[in-house]
């Protein structure tokens, strides 16, 4: 079935991007919509790679409607559920299709780059590279994050029917998903370095919409997809060698192989405000309630008292505690108020995440009785905030990837000794930076938004995110460290 997608995909001139058909001037002067350019060029290609890839980078409709909220959030546990038949069918079948599709729009559009790349002579090919390997990095990554939802998939031999014209050979085998890591691992490694040293073309920072054109932040994206990918094997499977021979290469030799380890290093997109990068933030969570539902098992993590449970005798049960417990909890979620079956008194500034292990009959009374003291039109459990930080800030760039997770993927290379000496100081070290840095990064997009609900609260100190980082580190809940670095 798959492949018989892939072919209808590239048969039908997969070779140019379908957009909205929006021609706002601000956008399209500078990045040229490629459906609808006259003359296939390299840099028209890799803003064509960068389209497709797109929809996977921005926080907008299809992630938040049905690929994160209704498919990988409910395994992961970062979005809420109730406890149903199907609750773990997929409640949008296209939207997972739909990743499926784009990365092989953005492979065929890759393939034909490629194609023209190699015909060129080496002077060509010297001003084109850039816009060549640019390209290599978007696809990879989201190509690898599709291989970690299907597995095996269609890759070495993929989208060259256009290119052939041979419809024997156009039915590509499935690539084991090992060797698509491995290639990608691989070609990382050598692609990383080149951005030091290759020409920087003339127009590359007017197509380049994610780095305009900055070489330091494309090889820094590199050098951490790179490593996000090695941790993802070290810890078992074929590629474990692979995977830590990496780290360590990495990790002992950063002059080599600089990382995203600043704020000013994420790589993002900017949010246009018009044109084909006019994004909204959270775009699709408002269409379904169980879309947007705080999960118990985040509230669990980010509350010393853990998620509200009426049952317990916890007068500080679901209560964020200033100084103790996770500031992110009061960007992300509304508290509700309830009144207590067990007290007849009315508990407020309560956040509740839904429990698949709480009594059904509770579950009913928390759904029906708990009272949003943000949005006072929602009844039931805590839901993402609305017009706040994140949901609906038309101010919240598109973050591919930031430096609070490549701190996190040190500390857990340091904690458990994949590929570097096991060094839980360093790990210490690195999981306080990933915290502190993460919350700085939260509060600026909250001060930065102009919703209604935004800057509620004020950003933490300095010194209480480092207390509150060096709290999480040492406390009992987590004797096993990873557990703190992983959650």
């Amino acid at each position: 079935m798959k492949k018989t997608k892939i072919l209808s995909l590239v048969s039908l001139g997969a070779f140019l991007l379908t957009t909205s058909g929006c021609t706002d001037y601000d956008f399209d002067s500078k990045y040229e919509d490629p459906s609808k350019v006259t003359q296939v060029t390299i840099s028209n290609l890799m803003v064509g790679v960068f389209q497709k890839v797109k929809d996977y980078d921005v926080y907008e409709y299809n992630r938040f409607f049905g690929f994160d909220s209704q498919f990988t959030g409910k395994y992961a546990q970062t979005f809420g559920y109730s406890n149903t038949t199907d609750m773990y069918t997929p409640g949008y079948i296209p939207a997972i299709d739909g990743q499926w599709d784009n990365v092989y729009s953005a492979l065929a559009q890759f393939r034909k780059l490629e194609s023209l790349y190699k015909e060129e002579s080496a002077a060509e090919q010297a001003q084109d590279e850039a816009f060549y390997l640019a390209a290599k990095v978007q696809l990879y990554d989201f190509f690898a994050a599709t291989v970690d939802v299907f597995g095996d998939m269609p890759f070495s031999e993929a989208c060259m029917l256009p290119l052939t014209n041979d419809v024997g050979k156009s039915y590509a085998h499935y690539d084991k998903a090992e060797n698509i890591y491995k290639t990608i691992l691989d070609e990382l490694k050598e692609i990383a370095p080149r951005f030091r040293s290759i020409p920087t073309p003339r127009n590359f920072n007017t197509q380049d919409f994610i780095n305009n054109g900055d070489m330091d932040k494309w090889e820094r994206y590199a050098n951490s997809l790179r490593l996000r990918l090695a941790m993802r094997v070290a810890a078992q499977g074929d590629l474990q060698t692979e995977g830590r021979t990496a780290i360590k290469e990495i990790l002992e030799n950063p002059s080599a192989y600089p990382l995203i380890e600043e704020q000013e290093n994420n790589i993002l997109i900017v949010n246009q405000k018009s044109g084909q990068l006019n994004f909204t933030a959270g775009h699709g969570l408002g269409d379904w309630v169980t879309n947007r539902l705080a999960s118990g098992a985040i509230i669990d993590r980010m509350l010393g008292h853990g998620n509200y449970d009426m049952t317990c005798n916890d007068p500080l049960s679901g209560v964020y505690v200033k100084g103790e417990d996770d500031p992110r909890i009061l960007l992300n979620f509304n508290p509700v108020k309830i009144t207590n079956q067990n007290t007849g008194q009315l508990d407020e500034h309560r956040y509740l995440g839904t429990d698949l292990t709480v009594a059904d009959e509770l579950t009913e009374y928390y759904n029906s009785q708990a009272q949003d003291e943000v949005n006072t039109s929602n009844t039931g459990f805590s839901q993402i905030t609305q017009k706040g930080f994140f949901w609906e800030n038309d101010k919240f760039d598109m973050l591919i990837m930031a430096s609070p997770e490549i701190h996190f993927l040190k500390a857990e290379a340091y904690e458990m000794g994949y590929g570097v000496a096991k060094n839980e100081a360093k790990a210490e070290e690195e999981f306080k930076k990933a915290v502190s840095q993460s919350i700085t990064l939260y509060y600026y997009y909250d001060s930065v938004s102009t919703g209604e609900n935004a800057r509620r609260y004020n950003a933490p100190t300095a010194e209480e995110t480092a207390s509150f980082a060096a709290a999480k580190w040492n406390s009992t809940e987590y004797a096993d460290k990873l557990d703190a670095i992983i959650t």
